[in-house]
């Protein structure tokens, strides 16, 4: 009778083991989720990384909110033609030049990823 009850047993524990082993593992694909934002928003979100990445004082801070409100609206807007989207990409990065010193302009420019947003040159030929 232990002989039975041992022999069950340990089919039972190998049996278990070998299902446990067979479970084949799940895979969760992640998930981005899109958030449009005003262009207030946008701006404001833009000009804190300028002022975050190279320590810009408040004041300038400021002046990028507005110029970057400026942008947004641009580029956002339906009714906006491509030249014009790109003429305020190339606005501006001249007015993001000359508003800091040559130092602090290679660094911005040495971060291609937050240039490329600052400039909006994604959003240019956006589909209407």
């Amino acid at each position: 009778m232990k002989k039975i009850i041992i022999a069950s047993f340990i089919m039972l524990a190998f049996g278990s083991a070998m299902s446990a082993q067979n479970k084949k593992k799940t895979i969760v694909a992640e998930t981005k989720e899109v958030v449009i934002l005003t262009p207030e928003q946008a701006a404001k979100k833009d000009a804190l990384a300028i002022s975050e990445y190279l320590g810009l004082d408040e004041n300038l801070r400021i002046a990028f909110i507005g110029l970057f409100e400026m942008k947004h609206n641009i580029m956002q807007s339906s009714s906006e033609t491509v030249e014009s989207r790109r003429e305020m990409s190339r606005i501006v990065g001249l007015k993001i030049e000359a508003s800091m010193d040559s130092n602090l302009l290679e660094k911005l420019k040495g971060n291609t990823a937050l240039y490329n947003q600052l400039l909006s040159t994604d959003a240019i030929e956006v589909k209407k």
